[in-house]
């Protein structure tokens, strides 16, 4: 009899960590779901002059360093195949 009811405890006790576990589970995926909601928003419209003008010109700038990557990775792929090769300035 006391060997069944051990059994039973363990069994009890191991159903109550499950539980402890689902809870912090749910607990940290909201927590990261939020951080993760905060990460992706965008930043609220500026109003002022010069904060959209430095928007305008960050975006810019972004959008330059994407082509010239763009431009040296296709260089660097076509020298990889010898098609043409690679030149620095």
């Amino acid at each position: 009899m006391t060997n069944i009811s051990s059994q039973l405890d363990v069994l009890k006790a191991l159903q109550e960590r499950k539980l402890q576990i689902k809870k912090e589970l749910n607990a940290s995926k909201i927590q990261l779901k939020g951080k993760v909601q905060n990460f992706i928003t965008p930043l609220p419209e500026s109003h002022s002059k010069t904060a959209r003008i430095s928007r305008l010109v960050s975006n810019g700038f972004a959008i330059y360093e994407g082509i010239r990557l763009g431009a040296s990775f296709i260089s660097a792929f076509r020298s990889l195949f010898g098609r043409k090769k690679r030149h620095r300035y």
